[in-house]
C-alpha cells in the first residue's frame, strides 16, 4: 500500500510535470526536465514523491486497434450498502472504473470486454451476483469518442512539443482519434503481449529491465515487444492523478439524448473538450454518456451552455455528481482519491473464473 504523506502539497511544478506526463506518459526524466526547465533529479524526485503517496500513476491502456466492447453498468444499492456493492464490482477484471454517485442509481461501473459474448456473460451471469442490489441496468457502448491523454493547461505549447512522442500513433493530436473500438478495430494480443500489458497495468513507467525480470525474458525483447504493440495500436498509456489535489474536484456523469444523425459530430466535439474524461455513445434513448471533470460544480451551467451551442438539439436527460470514485481504470482508490492497489483491467480474463467466488475476498 502506498505510503501516506499529507505534509506535501501539490504545487505548480508538480502540475506541470503531471501535464507533461499526460502528453507522454513514458517520457524520460531527462526529457521532462528539458521541457519544464528543471533538473532530471528534481523531476524524478517529484514524481517519486507523488507516486509513493498514491497521488499519481501511469497505467497501460488497450490501444485503439484492439477490438473491444464497452458498457455502462448502473446499480441502485440498498441504503448504506453502495460502497460494498461498488467494491465488489471493482474486484472484477473487466470492470475498469467504479464510481459512487448521487441520484437514483448510486453505483456505476465501466465495463470493457474482449467481445460481445464475454460482455453478455458478465451482464447476465457475473454482475447480477453483486450483493445489496435493488435494481440494475446496462447500456451497451456503440462508439468511443474521447481519448486517454487529458490536459490540465499547466504547460505551454513549446513544452508540449518538446515532450511529445511523435512516433506514438496513439498520441491523440486531435479529436476523435480513439473512435475505433466500435468500428473496424480487430487487433488481438498474443500471450506474451497480454502478459506485458498486464505488467504495465501496475506501473506504466516501469523500466525495461524490471519488466524483463518480472516476465522472464530479455530487456531487448521487452523493448521490441512494447514498441511493436504501440506502433500497431495495441497498447497505449494514461497518466492519472488525485483530481481533488490536482485542482479538479468535481466529477460528473451526464446522459445526453442526441439526434442519431448528429451523434458522431456531437460525440467528437464533446470528446475533445478539456473537461471531458469519457465520452462514448450507447444504445438507448439517452445515447451519449459523458464524464466531465470541473474545477467546481458551479461550472456546470457553462458546460451546459457549450452543449446548447453545438448547433444540434441535444438534451441532458440525467446528471449526477460523483461523490466517491472507488476504481479508476484499474487503480483502487481510498476516500481521498489516492491509489491503494491495483486490480488490472483485463478485458480478456475468463468470466468463468469469477462466477462462483467472491472477488472481494
Amino acid at each position: 500500500m502506498p505510503e501516506r504523506s499529507p505534509t506535501h502539497d501539490v504545487d505548480e511544478v508538480d502540475l506541470a510535470l503531471l501535464d507533461a506526463l499526460h502528453v507522454n506518459p513514458r517520457a524520460s526524466f531527462e526529457r521532462l526536465a528539458s521541457a519544464l526547465g528543471i533538473s532530471a533529479v528534481t523531476a524524478a524526485r517529484r514524481w517519486q514523491r507523488l507516486a509513493s503517496t498514491g497521488r499519481v500513476w501511469v497505467s497501460s491502456v488497450p490501444g485503439s486497434q484492439l477490438g473491444l466492447v464497452a458498457a455502462v453498468y448502473e446499480i441502485e444499492a440498498r441504503p448504506g450498502r453502495a460502497e460494498a456493492a461498488g467494491r465488489y464490482l471493482a474486484a472484477i477484471p473487466q470492470v475498469g472504473s467504479v464510481y459512487l454517485t448521487a441520484g437514483g442509481y448510486d453505483v456505476h461501473g465501466l465495463i470493457f470486454a474482449a467481445n460481445m459474448r464475454t460482455l453478455t456473460e458478465l451482464l447476465f451471469d457475473r454482475l447480477p451476483n453483486t450483493p445489496d442490489v435493488l435494481r440494475a441496468r446496462s447500456h451497451i457502448g456503440r462508439e468511443w469518442f474521447s481519448g486517454v491523454r487529458w490536459r490540465l493547461g499547466a504547460i505551454d505549447t513549446g513544452a508540449e512539443r518538446e515532450v511529445r512522442d511523435r512516433t506514438d500513433p496513439n498520441r491523440e493530436p486531435g479529436r476523435g482519434t480513439l473512435r475505433s473500438w466500435a468500428r473496424s478495430a480487430c487487433g488481438t494480443l498474443d500471450p506474451d503481449e497480454h502478459a506485458l500489458y498486464l505488467a504495465l497495468q501496475y506501473d506504466g513507467r516501469a523500466r525495461y529491465r524490471d519488466l524483463a525480470h518480472d516476465l522472464g525474458t530479455s530487456e531487448a525483447q521487452v523493448r521490441r515487444r512494447m514498441t511493436s504493440m504501440t506502433k500497431r495500436g495495441l497498447l497505449t498509456f494514461r497518466t492519472d492523478f488525485t483530481r481533488i489535489e490536482g485542482g479538479w474536484p468535481a466529477l460528473l456523469a451526464l446522459w445526453l439524448r442526441v439526434p442519431d444523425e448528429a451523434l458522431e459530430t456531437v460525440g467528437v466535439e464533446i470528446g475533445g473538450w478539456r473537461e471531458t474524461r469519457i465520452c462514448f455513445s450507447v444504445v438507448g434513448a439517452a445515447n451519449l454518456f459523458v464524464m466531465a471533470q470541473l474545477h467546481r460544480i458551479g461550472e456546470l451551467s457553462r458546460l451546459f451552455a457549450r452543449i446548447r451551442d453545438l448547433g444540434h438539439p441535444v438534451e441532458v436527460t440525467d446528471q449526477r455528481v460523483v461523490l466517491r470514485p472507488l476504481k479508476s481504470f484499474g487503480r483502487l482508490l481510498d476516500h481521498a482519491g489516492h491509489a491503494t492497489g491495483v486490480v488490472p483491467v483485463d478485458p480478456w480474463a475468463p468470466v468463468g473464473d469469477f462466477l462462483h467466488s467472491d472477488p472481494a475476498e
